[in-house]
């Protein structure tokens, strides 16, 4: 019954999700194509900006050509640069009042990976929501008016944040990710600038990878979606399969890089369509409660989970398996192989097979949090109980064997 009850409400509301296929932001990519947007600020004739960056960029001088470019231009910009790997409130608190009390400030670009633009969305939403606190704004998700204007141009090709309505802030007292989500929430641009991704580390282009190719697949078997998300979906797996390993091993090829920003991009689109699954349930609760990298947890979480969805997602890990080249007899075999290809590449890229910082008193704290984001929201192909979640976990704590 309770099955029957959470189908009903995503089949209610998958169609409302679907608008966002028209609200894209609109695209400038290319190497260098931070600096064409200069262009597209002088149009704008705003007199303030902020900019949201990582002390990374500002140490290594990585965006000195766009500031001068930005004074030649007499465009004004404060820069704003305490942002934690995993957002927390407190950094949503710092840039709100900084957005505030900065003279004229009137839009926001945030260069960065998730957690730069992640915390932007957020500090947005509650500088538009003046008469709630942060808490209660990331707590609730209100927000309910329109954004001051926000660029977002990311610095690692996997979570789609420059796309989606989404954004993701943890709570260290509670140890828990909070997703808010809006359509408020979704950039005016998206700039796919090649020549930013060339400084990330190895290990980085590996788990952001994962962390795109994840939403594509979760967004692919999950119920409701429609011709449209498919399309994006299967098109960012396969370029993420084609250029992945490649970008991993050469991280100057400036081809690999944008290949890679436009299957991110891609995958964005798609789960912006058709949410993600029980892979980013659990990965929330564990990356708040232990502090781990979210793609690396991903990557080792995604076989597992798929595995236990079982015969509900063979047909389309089958069609998936076509679109990469695996081949088989059946659509059971091919299924069978294309997990064995998610665990192939987590050994290609060093990433581990369990996650033993997992605590067995936390399981059902993780377990509570996981069934609560990902029911009723998360139309996943199977449903899945506290205790269902339970025994994932304990897998995942256990690992895979390869």
């Amino acid at each position: 019954m309770i099955h029957f009850l959470l189908r009903v409400r995503q089949a209610i509301f998958s169609p409302i999700q679907k608008t966002q296929l028209y609200m894209q932001p609109r695209m400038i990519k290319g190497e260098h194509a931070l600096l064409d947007l200069v262009d597209v600020l002088k149009e704008k004739h705003l007199t303030h900006y902020m900019i949201v960056t990582t002390p990374g960029f500002i140490k290594r001088g990585t965006l000195q050509s766009f500031f001068e470019a930005l004074t030649q231009n007499d465009i004004q910009y404060s820069i704003f640069h305490d942002v934690k790997p995993d957002p927390e409130i407190s950094d949503v608190e710092k840039l709100k009042e900084m957005f505030i009390k900065d003279d004229g400030c009137q839009a926001l670009i945030a260069i960065g990976g998730g957690s730069a633009i992640d915390c932007s969305k957020a500090a947005l939403a509650c500088v538009q929501m003046k008469n709630l606190d942060v808490k209660t704004v990331l707590h609730t998700g209100r927000v309910s008016k329109q954004l001051p204007l926000l660029i977002a141009v990311p610095t690692t090709a996997g979570t789609g944040s420059e796309v989606t309505a989404g954004a993701v802030i943890t709570d260290p007292i509670k140890k828990r990710k909070y997703a808010l989500s809006h359509l408020f929430l979704i950039p005016k641009y998206a700039v796919l600038d090649s020549s930013l991704l060339t400084s990330l580390p190895a290990k980085m282009t590996a788990y952001s990878g994962m962390d795109a190719l994840t939403h594509a697949i979760e967004a692919y078997i999950n119920c409701f979606n429609n011709r449209k998300t498919n399309e994006y979906a299967l098109c960012a797996i396969k370029s993420i399969f084609q250029y992945l390993v490649p970008s991993f091993e050469d991280g100057l090829n400036m081809q690999y890089r944008l290949e890679l920003l436009e299957a991110s991009y891609n995958a964005g689109v798609a789960i912006s369509n058709n949410y993600v699954g029980y892979v980013h349930a659990i990965a929330h609760g564990i990356g708040g409660m232990y502090h781990l990298q979210h793609g690396m947890i991903n990557a080792i979480i995604l076989p597992i989970v798929l595995e236990e969805y079982g015969g509900a997602v063979v047909g389309k890990l089958a069609k998936i398996a076509d679109v990469v080249g695996i081949t088989g007899a059946t659509d059971q075999d091919k299924s069978k192989q294309f997990i064995q290809k998610l665990q192939d590449l987590n050994q290609i890229f060093s990433i581990p097979t369990s996650i033993p910082e997992i605590q067995e008193e936390d399981i059902h704290y993780l377990a509570t949090g996981a069934e609560k984001e990902g029911n009723p929201t998360y139309p996943t192909p199977v449903t899945w109980n506290v205790a269902q979640f339970e025994k994932v976990i304990r897998k995942i704590k256990q690992g895979y064997t390869i």
